[in-house]
């Protein structure tokens, strides 16, 4: 059950994200009076914006489907292309898009094309790709915000039209349970050689964690020591913490790598004894509370090499950054912790504040404060390596 309930993550993580109460429906325009007259959606994709008042896309808060809560999401889409569904809060919109509509709506329909690619699929075929057969979508757990949501239409050929509309998602934070706080705390983790001191903090009651302090501290080699190094965890319906492969951000200009994806990911060892770092899966660890102790299990990947299925475990799991330019992994420290590990807690006093979940629209555009410690240490191409390099 462990797995099955950790699959109603994957949309979340495709999607920008919040929490959720219901809340009243919006349609662009609406409440009376004379609207504007209703174009046709043009055959040829054009670069002028324009805000459909014949659809619509209505938030209709958080609801079980297939024995998970998720977030529901009601379209109204009479056209006969394709378009996606993304959320973004104030803040986002302006501090990520220049507060341009133009500029948003290229960027998320570039990132679902290059998603698309990178699967080796046509972007119709995504998850996330929706056409007017779809009235309803669930979502995976979003984070707590004032959110708009739009409706983008993507042409057959993949581009734009510039056609949206959007709505209005107002989420509210639910009061935490006794098993979500019992994370929350400072906590001793490591193997019997190498021990870190993480914080978990609230991002969202009942569902979302940010943790701090992995690769920190007396125990590490070499430190990020900037804004970005805090990773996500979730709770999962069984008790459990799990710890999950996440993106960042994407770092443009970085040391002499160019630009550069920082991810936490995990670790697994092939048949040569040779460390690979890995992103295609989901669930690196989790820990649980088997009543004498609380550990921290590993979890695994799984990939196809010439017809045959591999499942390693995961040995560990850490920071890394994959750069474009060279097409490798770079990590910061030779030795982190090992599964499995030990979690002892030991203060149970947490940080006040909330954070924002990681975007994989966030994009800085200087290098990151220096490391304090060392440099980068290099990963040699594997067949692991070629294997990620041809996707």
């Amino acid at each position: 059950m462990r797995y099955l309930s950790w699959l109603a993550i994957a949309a979340m993580i495709l999607l920008s994200g919040c929490t959720g109460t219901r809340t009243d429906y919006y349609r662009p325009h609406g409440g009376g009076g004379t609207q504007p007259t209703t174009p046709t959606t043009p055959t040829t994709p054009t670069t002028q914006l324009y805000e459909r008042t014949d659809w619509s896309v209505q938030y209709r808060g958080r609801t079980m489907y297939e024995d998970s809560m998720t977030e529901e999401f009601q379209f109204n889409y009479p056209g006969d292309n394709y378009f996606i569904l993304r959320t973004v809060t104030e803040d986002d919109f302006v501090n990520l898009y220049n507060g341009n509509l133009k500029t948003f709506i290229d960027e998320e329909v570039a990132a679902t094309l290059q998603t698309a690619k990178n699967q080796n699929i046509s972007f119709t075929e995504l998850n996330e790709v929706f056409n007017k057969k779809i009235k309803t979508f669930y979502s995976g757990i979003l984070i707590h915000n004032v959110y708009t949501a739009y409706l983008i239409e993507i042409a057959k050929n993949g581009k734009p039209t510039y056609h949206y509309c959007k709505g209005t998602a107002d989420v509210v934070e639910e009061a935490a349970t006794a098993e979500y706080s019992a994370w929350l705390g400072v906590w001793h983790v490591g193997d019997r050689y190498r021990f870190y001191d993480i914080e978990v903090s609230p991002i969202e009651n009942n569902y979302f964690y940010r943790v701090d302090g992995w690769e920190a501290g007396a125990g590490a080699d070499v430190e990020m020591n900037q804004e970005d190094d805090w990773i996500e965890t979730r709770l999962m319906d069984d008790g459990t913490l799990s710890f999950f492969i996440q993106f960042i951000a994407r770092y443009e200009n970085y040391e002499n790598l160019g630009t550069v994806d920082y991810m936490f990911v995990g670790t697994y060892v092939e048949s040569s004894g040779e460390k690979v770092d890995d992103w295609e899966g989901w669930e690196v660890g989790w820990a649980e509370d088997n009543g004498a102790s609380v550990v921290l299990n590993a979890g695994n990947t799984e990939f196809e090499v010439n017809g045959k299925v591999y499942k390693p475990a995961y040995n560990s799991m850490r920071y890394s950054i994959y750069s474009d330019k060279d097409q490798l992994w770079y990590h910061f420290n030779q030795k982190v912790p090992e599964f499995p590990m030990t979690m002892v807690k030991t203060k149970a006093s947490v940080r006040e504040d909330r954070t924002p979940v990681h975007t994989i629209n966030y994009v800085r555009r200087t290098q990151p404060k220096a490391a304090v410690n060392g440099s980068l240490v290099r990963k040699s191409a594997s067949i692991e390596d070629k294997r990620l390099r041809s996707k």
